[in-house]
C-alpha cells in the first residue's frame, strides 16, 4: 500500500462527500425549505424504532395498520411522515399504489424525490458511522431561505413512476451531472435519473454518495474490486429490502 494511501483513515474518507452533503441539507433544496429538510431527516432517524413501522413491516399487507399512529418526532404533515417512515422502514414493498396514494394525498412527485434524496443521504451517513463506530452525525441548524418550487424542463414519466431528465434533455447542473456519472461509471445507472426532477436531490445525493462508494475506475492498492464490491452491495441490499 502507497504512503498516500495509508495517510487517509476510513473516518477521513468518509468525511469527504459528508460534511459537504450535510452543510447542503441545511439549506433550502428545491420544493422543501431548510426547516422540513432537517424535519425529514429527523424523522427518518425516528423510523427505525417506531412501533407502527416495526408493526407493518411484519403484516402481510404495508396496509392492515394504515390507520395508526407513527412515532413521529417532528410537526410534519401525517401524511408526509407516513411517506418518510416507509420508504426508509418498508422500501422492498413499494408500489405503484403507495407511489398513486402519496401523490392523491397532496404530495408533489418533486417532494417525493427530494425526500427519498434527503434519506439517501442521512442513510448513507448513518451507515457509514456504525460501520466505522463513529456517533451519528448532529443534524445541523437549519438556515434562512425559500425553495424556489420550479419545475425542471424536459421532465416526462418514462421509465419510471416520477418524472425525469432523460441525459439528451438535461441543462446545465443535470447536464453536468451526466457527464461526471458517465465519465465515472461508463453509463447513466437509474439511480442518477429517477432525481433528476429536482436538480439539488441529485447535488445532495451525489456529494455524499460518490466518495464514498467507489465501483468504477482504478482499484485502491488493496481494496476490493468492482465486482467484489458489487456483490457485497447487492446481498446488503437484498437483505434490507432495497426497493431499487
Amino acid at each position: 500500500m502507497s504512503d498516500s494511501a495509508q495517510s487517509i483513515s476510513p473516518a477521513t474518507h468518509t468525511t469527504a462527500g459528508l460534511d459537504q452533503a450535510f452543510e447542503q441539507l441545511a439549506g433550502a433544496g428545491g420544493w422543501w425549505d431548510a426547516a422540513a429538510r432537517i424535519a425529514i431527516a429527523d424523522e427518518k432517524r425516528a423510523a427505525r424504532t417506531c412501533a407502527l413501522c416495526a408493526e407493518r413491516k411484519t403484516a402481510l399487507s404495508p396496509y392492515s395498520a394504515y390507520n395508526q399512529e407513527h412515532d413521529s418526532v417532528t410537526t410534519l404533515p401525517a401524511h408526509t411522515v407516513d411517506i418518510i417512515h416507509r420508504i426508509t422502514t418498508d422500501p422492498g414493498r413499494l408500489s405503484q399504489r403507495w407511489y398513486e396514494d402519496a401523490i392523491s394525498g397532496g404530495m408533489r412527485p418533486e417532494e417525493l424525490v427530494e425526500i427519498t434524496s434527503i434519506i439517501g443521504v442521512v442513510t448513507l451517513a448513518d451507515t457509514l458511522s456504525r460501520a466505522l463506530s463513529l456517533p451519528e452525525r448532529e443534524l445541523p441548524e437549519p438556515v434562512a431561505g425559500e425553495p424556489h418550487r420550479q419545475t425542471v424542463p424536459g421532465t416526462r414519466i418514462d421509465r419510471a413512476w416520477v418524472p425525469m431528465v432523460a441525459p439528451e434533455s438535461a441543462e446545465g447542473m443535470l447536464k453536468l451531472m451526466y457527464h461526471q456519472v458517465e465519465s465515472a461509471a461508463g453509463f447513466v445507472f437509474n439511480v442518477a435519473r429517477a432525481l433528476t426532477a429536482v436538480p439539488e436531490a441529485v447535488r445532495d445525493f451525489f456529494s455524499a454518495f460518490m466518495p464514498n462508494y467507489s465501483t468504477h475506475g482504478e482499484v485502491r492498492a488493496g481494496g476490493l474490486d468492482r465486482t467484489q464490491v458489487e456483490l457485497l452491495a447487492s446481498a446488503t441490499s437484498d437483505y434490507n429490502d432495497c426497493f431499487y
